[in-house]
C-alpha cells in the first residue's frame, strides 16, 4: 500500500493506493509528501489545477463497501463536474426511491472523497452533510462553480 499527501489549493489531500487502485482519499492536516506519484496522483493534481473535470477513469477499490454502498458510489460518480444531485435522486437512480437517508449514510462512509464526488450530493433544501466537514464541501462546490 502506498500513502501520499498532496498539496492542493483547498488543503492537503491524503491518497492511499494499492495495486494501481485508489483505496482512500480525503482532506488531512498532514504535511505533503515529496516526490512524484503515479498516474492516479497525476490525474488528481490535474483536477485541482483545473485541467481535468472527469475522474471516473481512476480505478478505485471498494472491496470494503457493501453492495448497496457500491451502487451509491457508482451513481455518485456519474454526477458531472459543476453539477449536483439530491440524495433522493441518487436513491431513485439505484432503484431505492425512498432510501435518501441510507444514501446519506453510505456517502458518510465514502472512503474516496472527490473521486467519488459526494460533495456533489445535496439535500432537497440544503447542502446536506460532508464527512470532511461542511467547509470542505463548500470549497469543492465553489471550486467547481456550483456555489459563488
Amino acid at each position: 500500500m502506498e500513502r501520499r499527501v498532496l498539496a492542493t489549493p483547498l488543503g492537503s489531500v491524503r491518497l492511499v493506493t494499492e495495486a494501481g487502485r485508489l483505496r482512500e482519499m480525503g482532506f488531512t492536516r498532514e504535511r505533503p509528501t515529496h516526490g512524484r506519484g503515479g498516474r492516479i496522483e497525476a490525474e488528481i493534481r490535474e483536477y485541482f489545477r483545473g485541467r481535468r473535470r472527469d475522474l471516473r477513469d481512476i480505478p478505485v477499490d471498494l472491496g470494503d463497501s457493501t453492495p448497496f454502498e457500491r451502487r451509491v458510489y457508482e451513481a455518485t460518480r456519474q454526477i458531472p463536474f459543476g453539477k449536483v444531485a439530491t440524495y433522493g435522486q441518487i436513491a431513485k437512480a439505484i432503484g431505492h426511491p425512498n432510501a435518501q437517508r441510507a444514501v446519506g449514510n453510505a456517502l458518510g462512509k465514502n472512503p474516496i472523497g472527490v473521486v467519488i464526488p459526494c460533495h456533489r450530493v445535496v439535500g432537497a433544501d440544503s447542502l446536506g452533510g460532508f464527512t470532511g466537514g461542511l467547509d470542505y464541501k463548500k470549497k469543492l462546490l465553489r471550486f467547481e462553480g456550483v456555489l459563488k
